[in-house]
């Protein structure tokens, strides 16, 4: 029986960087290692249906080549993804190029034994909201039909230099603002919605049309999708992740969110977005990102938890159906069978004050487009209506609405230091499904559909898990671990021992043939500018990091 492994090993050698990428020069030099799998344990043929991990090591070993992972999305997404509607628009000419200049620096890497980037090579999808020089950019929104971004995000900037491929933006709710993004199927029964606002990343996710996605996260707008399509996601500390050259929702509440089908795939791309960026100060003001990255394997062993306290709150909001809350006591049980010792607690009340705050920062980046109210869904339409409206409030009134979410996030930070918690668990969604058309008009910031709001308000990571589905619906459930700001690496390594003992993220929806009807978009000039958007107002005024807890 392999020995346990204590909390101060299984936390130290995550946050200390036990993890880099297992190359020969890597290893030559006693680099951390973030064991990718070796190629010979890859069992899945069709590239498609490998995890990022399972690519990367191929791609590594010169035994896929970067066209052929392509091919082989882009094959599945033509021929499946008409009903679902995963993509806004798909960019084949773009992303063969970036194939091909994947393949040759990885070809380059294995003859003088350098090192690149674990991304290189690995198809990538963007929700509809991150600028790419060049090419559309239209939150999925009739507002910005036209529009081409003038400049990159931050996120695509680093994803270009590690040599992602860019296979399409993914559709959002319209302009991130709601709970069902009506435009995408669930995969799993396109009778259902993908979850919102990042419904389109999560779908092509769990469709097997690309192995990473990126989403964003104002209300749960990467948890609740990751729950309801059975992939996973990371919603990061405030800040750890730029945000520049994003069309945002609610800057102080807005986080990316790397998603993927495993937590091991979204550790591997958060890698490579977290870190300060010039363009946006608040990601040079929080602690260094790990040396080598986050963790991307469990570790293991008997009882991999041991030590691990884990919160579970005792007044939820709202009050998971029945079959949802079956798969998560099933989930906690396990948890507790790898160690770990459940607590309940009472999670800290909402302040009611914080939702005006969400509507003007909504309405100050909205009100350019008062000219076109007409043009956006009508039940979004009076969404933004109503913010631009709440431009009236007082600047001292918001000042104080900003102290209230300070405050939040001390009572947050105090309850995990009375519990002694390394985390808490809630799920990712209350609602046993919801069907296309229900809930339109619900912004993600109004937790109607899920305990999340706490962890946008108290600036916390989160890692959502695939657990289970429910018997009712056969939908998929997935959880939430949460932890205090800055613990990123430390949650992530919790959770890959779960998801390692709870693998069901491997689980395929069967999809029926359906053509895409996404149009294939070439790149072209760019926009005006000066933003990346080529809109006004999508850089953040102002930006602070949340509390750094000590002890």
């Amino acid at each position: 029986m392999a020995t346990p492994v204590t909390r101060r090993q299984l936390i130290g050698g995550a946050a200390g960087g036990l993890f880099a990428w297992g190359s020969a020069a890597g290893a030559a030099r006693g680099a951390p290692s973030h064991r990718l799998p070796e190629p010979e344990t890859v069992k899945t043929t069709d590239p498609a249906s490998m995890s990022a991990v399972e690519a990367a090591a191929l791609l590594r070993a010169g035994r896929l080549h970067p066209r052929e992972l392509l091919d082989s999305c882009l094959a599945r997404t033509r021929a499946f993804d008409g009903d679902i509607g995963s993509w806004v628009r798909l960019y084949p000419e773009f992303a063969y190029e970036a194939a091909d200049a994947a393949g040759a620096r990885l070809a380059r890497a294995r003859r003088e034994d350098t090192d690149l980037s674990p991304l290189c090579g690995l198809p990538v999808g963007l929700k509809d909201i991150f600028a790419v020089s060049g090419l559309p950019l239209t939150a999925s929104s009739r507002v910005l039909e036209g529009n081409i971004a003038a400049g990159h995000s931050g996120v695509w900037r680093r994803l270009e230099q590690a040599g992602a491929v860019l296979v399409g933006h993914t559709h959002t709710d319209e302009f991130a603002i709601g709970l069902t993004t009506p435009q995408v199927g669930n995969p799993w029964n396109t009778d259902f919605s993908p979850g919102g606002s990042s419904g389109g990343s999560a779908a092509a996710l769990a469709a097997r049309f690309v192995p990473l996605a990126v989403g964003s996260d104002t209300g749960g707008s990467v948890r609740m999708p990751a729950s309801a399509c059975g992939v996973s996601s990371i919603k990061p500390t405030y800040g750890r992740i730029t945000s520049h050259g994003m069309i945002p929702l609610t800057w102080t509440r807005d986080h990316v969110g790397p998603m993927a089908r495993s937590l091991a795939d979204a550790a591997l791309l958060m890698s490579v977005l977290a870190g300060a960026d010039a363009d946006d100060p608040i990601t040079s003001l929080g602690p260094r990102v790990p040396e080598g990255g986050y963790p991307v394997a469990a570790r293991g062993g008997a009882s991999p938890l041991a030590g691990i306290r884990v919160g579970v709150s005792t007044n939820p909001a709202p009050v998971p159906a029945a079959a949802v809350q079956r798969v998560v006591d099933m989930f906690l049980d396990l948890l507790r069978s790898l160690g770990a010792v459940t607590v309940p607690v009472t999670m800290p009340a909402m302040p009611s004050s914080l939702a005006t705050g969400d509507r003007v920062e909504m309405g100050s980046y909205h009100q350019q487009f008062g000219d076109r109210l007409g043009l956006y869904r009508p039940e979004n339409g009076g969404l933004a209506a109503a913010a631009v409206a709440s431009l009236a409030v007082p600047a001292g009134d918001y000042f104080m609405l900003e102290r209230d979410r300070i405050r939040f996030q001390s009572e947050y930070n105090r309850m995990f230091a009375e519990h002694a918690l390394d985390a808490v668990a809630a799920p990712g969604c209350a609602v046993d499904g919801v069907r296309r058309g229900e809930l339109l008009g619900v912004a993600v910031t109004s937790g109607a559909v899920a305990d999340v709001r706490w962890a946008n308000y108290a600036g916390a990571p989160v890692v959502t898990i695939p657990a289970g589905r429910s018997a009712d619906t056969g939908m998929p459930v997935g959880v939430q671990l949460g932890a205090r700001p800055w613990q990123d690496a430390e949650l992530i390594a919790i959770g890959l021992e779960v998801q390692a003992a709870l693998p069901v993220w491997r689980d395929e929806p069967v999809l029926a043939e359906s053509i895409a009807r996404a149009p294939e978009v070439p790149r072209g000039t760019p926009g005006a500018g000066p933003d990346p958007t080529n809109t006004s107002g999508a850089a953040a005024p102002v930006r602070t990091p949340p509390m750094n807890p000590v002890g």
